[in-house]
C-alpha cells in the first residue's frame, strides 16, 4: 500500500496534488491540509489532527460524509504530521509515503517533517517530501537518480560524515568525498542528457533533493 499525507504547510497546486493522488490506495488530511483537499474535491480516507489551524467547517463537512476524524489534544509529544505518519505507517504493508504540504513559513515544523525521513529508515518505508519546487527523499545505501531533466539535484549529508561519497555521470562528478553532516560541498548539480546519476558511500545517510525554482 502506498499512502498520501496532506499537511498544512504551503499549499500544494492542483496539478501536484492529483498526480499524487493516483499514485496511492489511501490518503490522510492533517488539520489545515484538509482544506485543499476540500478546494479540490479530493476525499481523504482519514483525517487528523488538533484542528488549531484548519477550517472546522471543512472537518465537519468530511466528517458527514462518514469519513473518520481522529482528533487530538494540542498538548501533546507529537505534531500532527508526525501523528499522521505514525498511523500510516501501521495501516499494513505500506511501501511507500508521498508528505505533501509539510513545507512552508513555518521552518521548524518543516525540519520537524524532514526528520521524519529518519524514522522512514527505521521503519524500511520509502518517504518522500514533495512540494512544487522541491521533490525530497533519504537513502542510506548505493543509488540510481533518475533523470530529470529540469531538476536540479543536490545532496545534503545526514550523517556525522558520509563516508566515500562518489557521484558519477552528472554534471559534476565527486570521488569517494567524506561528505560532514550538511556540509554544502555536493548543491547543485545536473543531470547529463539521457543519463542516470549513480551515488555510492560506504556508510552514513544521503538527502536527495530534486529542486527547481
Amino acid at each position: 500500500m502506498d499512502v498520501l499525507i496532506v499537511s498544512g504547510g504551503t499549499e500544494p497546486s492542483k496539478e501536484l496534488l492529483l498526480e499524487y493522488k493516483n499514485k496511492v490506495s489511501f490518503i490522510i488530511g492533517v488539520d489545515k491540509g484538509c482544506n485543499v483537499l476540500y478546494k479540490y474535491n479530493i476525499t481523504p480516507n482519514l483525517i487528523v489532527g488538533d484542528f488549531d489551524s484548519g477550517d472546522l467547517k471543512v472537518v465537519e463537512y468530511f466528517k458527514n460524509t462518514g469519513i473518520e476524524v481522529r482528533k487530538y489534544s494540542t498538548h501533546k509529544d507529537y505534531t500532527d504530521t508526525h501523528l499522521a505518519y505514525n498511523i500510516a505507517k501501521e495501516l499494513g504493508d505500506v511501501k511507500k509515503i508521498y508528505l505533501l504540504g509539510a513545507t512552508g513559513t513555518r521552518f521548524d515544523h518543516s525540519l520537524g517533517n524532514l526528520g521524519l525521513f529518519l524514522n522512514s529508515l527505521e521503519d524500511d518505508i520509502y518517504l518522500e517530501i514533495v512540494d512544487d519546487n522541491n521533490i525530497m527523499f533519504i537513502v542510506d545505501r548505493k543509488t540510481t537518480i533518475k533523470n530529470r531533466k529540469n531538476k536540479v539535484l543536490s545532496f545534503h549529508g545526514l550523517s556525522d560524515e558520509v563516508r566515500n561519497f562518489t557521484i558519477k555521470n552528472a554534471k559534476y562528478e565527486l570521488e569517494r568525498y567524506n561528505l560532514k553532516l550538511l556540509e554544502p560541498r555536493a548543491i547543485c548539480n545536473e543531470f547529463l542528457d539521457g543519463e542516470d546519476v549513480q551515488i555510492d558511500f560506504d556508510s552514513g545517510k544521503i538527502l536527495v533533493m530534486l529542486t527547481n525554482d
